[in-house]
């Protein structure tokens, strides 16, 4: 998704007309239902993106980051200033480089402004990059000595308290843990970041840079007669300096090759409230500097969380450890967060095909209970907490496979009562943010119409249907007592505008609300939401000013009070 929690904030704020609210939210609703079709939602099809079915242990990726630029790019000082200044995930290893940002000379077309995945290609071949990445698994000398100390100490550190344990059962013990490295080596990566068309972007509300950031994945695929040669290449202490010299030029030929994976892109914003609104009253500036490494520092996340989005290598998976409460082992070293989303399966035995599928049982969510494993396993870590939100029953060693989400609800339905109206709405977890589990940000859209001419002692001037649109903002809290229920509390506030053809100045009032609703699964991403609601009008307003003596409810009979909620939400 390309829209951020502070569009949103930007949207409402006073100098923002209604149409540019409905055009968000609807373009809004467009771009999740359009992620929705393409990328698809069926959790059974999720262990099938790579053609195969779910692996029974996860493996640790490394990864090397490379950044790369056109020679003519605005702000090329600032993002790679900010780029060595990135901090990095602690899921996956690092294999540095000898070098790391590389110029280009291509240009940038409107239409298509990315550098393409078969140029970086070329340059990363050129470089010897997939030799390097192996050269640093090895330890590798420019005299050519070699040892296995980095990948027995990485295959430690992608043990799992389970291996541990499973381990320690048998005669090798952590020897058996240590050539875990060995495996790690074919997962060996690199991502190509191009930070393009890097702007400056300034409104009403916000001030600030943007960019839209491409990352194209390439893993290094080393084949079995280039790992046996690499033992060949072995150059020893007591070789004589004809032997090494002969080691050294066969291991110069040896060339691991590149396979181009996939390329993503993002569109990443990073700003200023201006001085003379609220929030820039109260928020903060940030120097350009900031700006700059909150703007690549956001590209990097973005970028690698749909990489895990698309690629199953990238995805954690690991046995249930307990079902009560569900805990799991594993936590900031996988790269665990709040609210980050698994599906659990169960392998089941097919006696007609003679196979073992993977049937999902149920989806979970990380809660604020993360450990911090970030080292070596000894089989008695503390694991991380976990919550269910869709699924039957689970049981203990069942597979958790993670399986990235925006947190994102979309809401149709209609108040019944109070304001009435019908509309949609907009939920943002900003738990995710802060560490609060299904904590989210809430806006709203509603419209209405009704009859009103001559109501109380108030001449409104008009004497025809009257319009009423209404928007409001707030806070919820989800709580999850039972799998197929989500009870959500939430407070908000709000304006409603009514208008009518006859009417010369509109009439508007400012409310709070306070509620809440119960959602009940059809799916995991699709619920039906009831809910109870209570809203409080301060006072009505024609053209900015207060109206004496009336209030909003005595110009429009009965448009206040208590209201019942009915809806549909999908969650993506």
């Amino acid at each position: 998704m390309l829209i951020t929690y502070n569009h949103l904030i930007c949207l409402i704020k006073k100098n923002t007309t209604m149409k540019n609210c409905i055009t968000f939210l609807f373009l809004l609703s467009c771009l999740v239902f359009f992620d929705f079709e393409i990328k698809g939602q069926d959790p059974d099809d999720a262990h099938k993106r790579s053609g195969r079915v779910i692996p029974e242990a996860y493996d640790r990726s490394s990864i090397s980051w490379v950044l790369v630029y056109n020679s003519g790019d605005s702000y090329t000082y600032r993002i790679k200033e900010s780029y060595e200044n990135i901090t990095h995930t602690d899921k996956f290893f690092l294999n540095p480089l000898e070098e790391d940002v590389f110029e280009f000379k291509v240009g940038r077309s409107s239409e298509d402004s990315r550098i393409s995945a078969d140029v970086i290609d070329n340059r990363l071949k050129e470089k010897n990059i997939s030799q390097q990445i192996i050269s640093h698994w090895y330890n590798r000398t420019d005299e050519g000595f070699m040892d296995m100390e980095r990948i027995h100490e990485r295959g430690m550190v992608n043990a799992t308290d389970a291996d541990v344990i499973r381990e320690q059962s048998t005669t090798r013990g952590n020897w058996a843990l240590m050539d875990y490295g060995n495996r790690l080596i074919d997962r060996s990566y690199v991502v190509a970041i191009d930070f393009s068309n890097v702007s400056r972007v300034e409104t009403d509300t916000y001030d600030g840079y943007r960019a839209t950031v491409y990352a194209s994945l390439f893993r290094v695929n080393l084949s079995e007669e280039d790992k046996e040669l690499i033992y060949d290449a072995w150059v020893l202490e007591d070789d004589s300096e004809e032997e090494a010299i002969k080691k050294r030029e066969l291991y110069e030929a040896i060339d691991p090759s590149l396979k181009y994976v996939t390329q993503i892109s993002r569109i990443v914003i990073s700003y200023n409230y201006q001085e003379d609104t609220f929030l820039g009253s109260i928020t903060p500036e940030k120097s350009t500097e900031e700006l700059f490494q909150d703007l690549v520092q956001d590209g990097y996340d973005d970028v690698l969380f749909e990489l895990e989005r698309d690629y199953e290598d990238f995805n954690v998976i690991t046995p249930l450890y307990s079902t009560r409460p569900l805990e799991a082992k594993i936590g900031k070293k996988e790269g665990l967060s709040v609210d980050q989303r698994f599906f659990v399966y169960e392998h089941r035995y097919d006696p007609e095909t003679q196979d073992v599928k993977e049937v999902r049982r149920g989806v979970i969510r990380a809660t604020s209970n993360i450990t911090d494993n970030r080292e070596i396993a000894t089989g008695d870590m503390d694991p991380s907490r976990f919550y269910q939100v869709a699924g039957r029953r689970l049981d203990e060693g069942y597979v958790m496979q993670q399986s990235n989400d925006y947190g994102i609800g979309i809401n149709f339905g209609a108040d019944i009562g109070g304001f009435g109206g019908g509309g949609l709405g907009v939920d943002f977890p900003i738990g995710r943010t802060i560490g609060i589990r299904a904590f989210h940000l809430t806006a709203n859209l509603f419209f209405d119409s009704g009859d009103y001419a001559g109501l109380g002692s108030f001449d409104t001037g008009f004497d025809d249907r009257v319009s009423f649109l209404r928007w409001d903002v707030g806070f919820a809290k989800g709580l999850h007592f039972f799998r197929h229920f989500e009870l959500r509390p939430n407070v908000g506030m709000g304006m409603e505008i009514a208008n009518s053809d006859d009417l010369s100045d509109e009439i508007s009032t400012i409310f709070f609300k306070v509620g809440g609703n119960l959602a009940i699964n059809i799916t995991y991403y699709m619920q039906i939401v009831g809910g109870y609601n209570l809203y409080s009008s301060l006072g009505a307003f024609q053209d900015e000013d207060l109206i004496e003596d009336h209030s909003y409810s005595d110009i429009f009979d009965k448009r206040e009070g208590e209201s019942i909620y009915m809806g549909l939400r999908f969650k993506f």
